[in-house]
């Protein structure tokens, strides 16, 4: 996946959390935590790649149950939105 820019994979992040509910959980699961790893190993190189590498740790918290962290980073992707 190394050819992929951090947009394009975090685009294949969100499509396949999407379809997962129609096609074989686990394996879902498991291609979406290699994406998320690979995403994480990436330096971000521009804003937009930036908020990616946010939203993806927000995501991450929610999973994990932190409130307060999911919180924070929805303020901070509201500034760099506008």
């Amino acid at each position: 996946m190394s050819m992929h820019t951090l947009n394009e994979l975090t685009i294949h992040r969100a499509r396949m959390l999407r379809e997962q509910d129609l096609h074989d959980r686990g394996a879902a699961e498991a291609s979406v935590s290699d994406l998320d790893d690979e995403i994480i190993s990436r330096p971000a190189t521009t804003p937009d790649e930036g908020i990616a590498k946010l939203e993806l740790a927000r995501d991450l918290a929610a999973i994990e149950g932190c409130p307060n962290v999911v919180k924070l980073i929805e303020g901070a992707l509201l500034v760099l939105r506008h």
